[in-house]
Formats: C-alpha cells, structure tokens, sequence
C-alpha cells in the first residue's frame, strides 16, 4: 500500500512539474504583448495580435509544457500563437453582447484554460444572452450573466494547428452570476480541474468538475455573506498555492468585505468560511476628499500562504492571515486618473505578484519583489515591469487570468462527510484481496464505482462483476450509493 502510494505520488507530482510552464508566458495589453518568464531575465515582446485586439481585463493564456505560448483569449475568441483566429475560436459569445463590446471582454476574470490530456483544453467564458443583455442595457432589467459556456480544444486537429471542436457548449443558462470573479483549481488527483464561480448578488458559489472527457456541475454552495452589491464590472477569485484556500472580492460595493474559505481540492468542497473587513485607514479617495476608498478590484495570496495582498483602486494591502493584522503597501503608483488605478493581481512564475492597471493605459506593471515577507519588506516596486522599449502601443494591461497549472497531486480518499465504511456487510464483495475478477453482492441499485488511493474515480458500472486484472497493487475503494468498502489488489 505505502510502495502505490508513493509511486502515484511521484507519478502526479511529475504531471505538475511537467505542466508548470503551462503560465511561463503572458499575452497582455493592447494587441497582445507577450512577457516571457521562461529565462532569468524576463523577455518582452511588442503585441503579435493586429489590428488591434484588446487583452486588457477578462484575457487568458497558456503555454506548452516547455513555457511556449499556445493560445489566447481576449474573452471573446480564441487565436493561435500567430496572432491568427484558431479554427472556429472566432465570437464565442453571444453577437449581440460581443458586438456591443467590440469583440473583446473588459470584465475581469471573464476567460480560462484548463488543459487535460492529449493537448485537450477546455475554455470557459460567462456572458450574456441575447435576451438578458436586451433586458439589462435596454429595459433596465437584469443585469447579471446568464450564461456559462465551455469550449473544447484539441490541439492535434488540423495536423497539430488546433481547432475548436465543440463551441458554446451550455455550463448554465438563465442563470444570475457575476461578470467577474472566476477562477480554477486543479483536482487532487493533478490531472481534473475545479471550476468555481461567484453568483450574483450573494456569497454562493457554483463549483464545476472538468474530468479529462466531460464536465459536471456540482451545483451551489450557499453562504449568507457578503452580498458583493450590483456593479461588478470588477473582481478577483484566488487560491493559495497549495489549493487549500480560497478568496474573492468585489468592487460592487463599498463595504470592503473579503470572503475567505478553505477548498478541499478531493472533493470541491469550502468550508469555514470567514469575512475579512479592509481597514478604514486614511487612504482618501482622491477625487473625493470626504471619502475613504476601500473598494476591492483583485487579490493575491502570498507563495508562502502567510499573507493576502489585497488591492483596492488607489490602494495596495498586505494581510497576515495568522495574526490578522494589516500593512498598507502602497498609494496609487501614478497620477491619480482613473484608468490607471489599480485592478487584478496574480503571482507570476517568478513568485512575484503582478498587479495590473484599470483600462490598460500604462507600459509598466507594478510588483511585489518578496510577497512572502511582512510588511515593508515585502518591497513593493512601483511600475518595474517595463514595455516602454516596445513602442506607441505597448500597454500592458492586467495579468491574464490563470489557475496555478503546475500544482500538482495529493492524497485524496473517496469518503465525503455523508460517507462511510460499510460494516454492515450491506455490501458483500469476493474475493478480497482479489487479483482478477471481483465480484459484488448488494440489494442497492447505484453504481457500482471503483476509486483508486488518490480518490480519482476508475470506473462506474451497473454490473456485480469488475475486471481488475489490469489494476496496479495497492488498496483501492468501491463505493455504491453513500456506503464504501476497501479492496486490496494483488
């Protein structure tokens, strides 16, 4: 048992080495300026998307396994690393929202990859209908998202240039969710991913399960707050770097609250759910004297999981999540405009956290050079990413919205709260330990499933027989309907 566990282990944990380049390299800013983070020196590059296409807020990228760029997303489509339309990743939204908008997204965190085996991607967008952009824009009616679509990509079509094989497949409809506030975790297995997105105006969660050959809602977890308000053109979700906890906040309104929970990345659950109040502080809203801003626009949890950077329009904080006290990091790195205040923040390859800028209208990114240090040790460095050698139109926008894609496995067991071994022999099974074929007597008419040490699901049958000839080893579970038996293969 211990000699399976630590060969799946190894074996995971190569997956996510292999796959930690996956965000090596970031599409940004106006026509797509390419940062690469593959070298010790980053390397600039001036935007290979023209005419111009706007990677400026709800953008999205990723790399092949030696950090080379893939594709990229404006929100709204997909392109090739020529900067070309992939084969049917044109308008992946609805024409009437994608035309309104210009044929890009500006809302924050409004695209992913997520990739899966034999250079399969799927790529995620929430957006409008029709009928509810009709409502909102025009009728002054319901103005969240109602739609969330998913795209699949395989990359070995049209002799290795790609092709969108399957085009706004429905995730949900007439749904209400935020435009913003979107984010993945990979699986424990290290192979499936997590999706979770924020409803509308409450605290609840809808968690998604991309496996490498469907996707399955999870449904909703239900918080009681904090209800994030209305305008919510702005936004972050983020999870530390072992997946184990999540955060988002909202510029919808002014309460300035932090929603924070653990994640069980086995079994995409958050539980203990916690509130974190930004402090009043003396940061005034320039424009408005008479006003303290602590509107949120992003976050971004330290490499070392001690601190919670938070980002405001004008203002940049650090929190220490073991004694819950707060640093104030930084003012407003530039003139106090409004397209240039702060926006998202993600940590870069590098472990420096990146933090963009509202609108795209800078040609230099802010950073934190030791986020893992407290207070002004952290050593903020205002505007230190630099595109001023690119040209007139080297803007470099927001970070582009990326899960951690070298996280890599752990331990999961198949037993939820609501699960338990059975000892009530409501399952018999035969023989056990079992080498070839094992057979199962039960009266329950669920699936039978077979788990593996890790919690990945092997295999769902109807039948009392399995054939588990080809299995490694090791101890394995079945489970059928709440009740679950260990089964050990030799």
């Amino acid at each position: 048992m211990k000699t399976t566990i630590t060969i799946l282990i190894t074996f995971y944990s190569l997956i996510g080495m292999s796959q930690a380049k996956l965000g090596n390299t970031w599409i940004t800013g106006y026509s797509g300026n390419g940062i690469n983070f593959n070298n010790s020196n980053i390397v600039t590059k001036q935007g290979i998307y023209f005419p111009f296409k706007y990677f400026t807020g709800g953008h999205s990228c990723i790399s092949d396994t030696v950090g080379n760029l893939i594709l990229a997303s404006d929100g709204f489509n997909i392109y090739d690393k020529m900067g070309s339309y992939l084969d049917g990743g044109d308008t992946l939204i609805p024409p009437y929202y994608f035309t309104v908008q210009d044929g890009w997204s500006s809302g924050s965190q409004t695209s992913i990859f997520l990739p899966m085996d034999s250079n399969k991607y799927y790529f995620i967008t929430p957006t409008f209908s029709d009928i509810r952009y009709d409502d909102c824009y025009n009728n002054g009616g319901n103005c969240y998202f109602d739609l969330l679509l998913y795209n699949v990509v395989d990359m070995n079509a049209n002799a290795g240039a790609g092709k969108v094989t399957e085009r706004m497949k429905p995730l949900m409809l007439n749904a209400n969710l935020r435009k913003t506030q979107m984010l993945a975790c990979r699986h424990g297995n290290g192979k499936d991913w997590w999706l979770l997105k924020q409803e509308g105006d409450s605290a609840n969660v809808h968690i998604f399960l991309f496996t490498q050959d469907s996707v399955h809602d999870k449904g909703v977890q239900v918080f009681s707050e904090p209800a994030w308000g209305v305008w919510d053109i702005r936004g972050q979700s983020a999870f530390n770097s072992d997946g184990s906890m999540y955060a988002t906040s909202s510029h919808g309104s002014s309460s300035g609250l932090i929603f924070l929970a653990d994640f069980d990345r086995c079994h995409g659950v958050l539980s203990s759910p916690d509130l974190i109040q930004m402090p009043w502080g003396s940061q005034q809203d320039p424009f408005d004297s008479s006003a303290i801003e602590r509107l949120s626009t992003g976050l971004a949890f330290s490499p070392g999981r001690q601190f919670l950077y938070i980002i405001s329009h004008w203002n940049i904080y650090q929190y220490d999540l073991t004694d819950s006290t707060w640093f104030h990091v930084s003012g407003l790195d530039t003139s106090h405009y409004w397209f240039q205040g702060y926006e998202t923040a993600y940590t870069g390859p590098d472990n420096k956290i990146y933090i963009g800028n509202f609108g795209g209208g800078l040609k230099q990114m802010s950073r934190i050079d030791s986020p893992d240090v407290k207070g002004a040790g952290c050593n903020f460095c205002p505007r230190c990413l630099r595109l001023d050698s690119l040209g007139a139109a080297a803007f470099v926008g927001t970070p582009p919205c990326m899960p951690d894609y070298g996280l890599g496995a752990k331990i999961c067991w198949p037993l939820n709260s609501g699960e338990v071994i059975d000892k009530s022999n409501e399952i018999e099974i035969y023989p056990n330990p079992a080498s070839t074929i094992l057979f199962i007597k039960t009266s329950l008419k669920n699936k039978r499933e077979l788990y593996n040490a890790f919690g990945q699901l092997l295999l769902g049958t109807d039948k009392n027989e399995i054939d588990v000839s080809t299995l490694s080893k090791g101890m394995y579970y079945l489970k059928v309907r709440n009740l679950v038996r260990k089964i050990l293969i030799e």
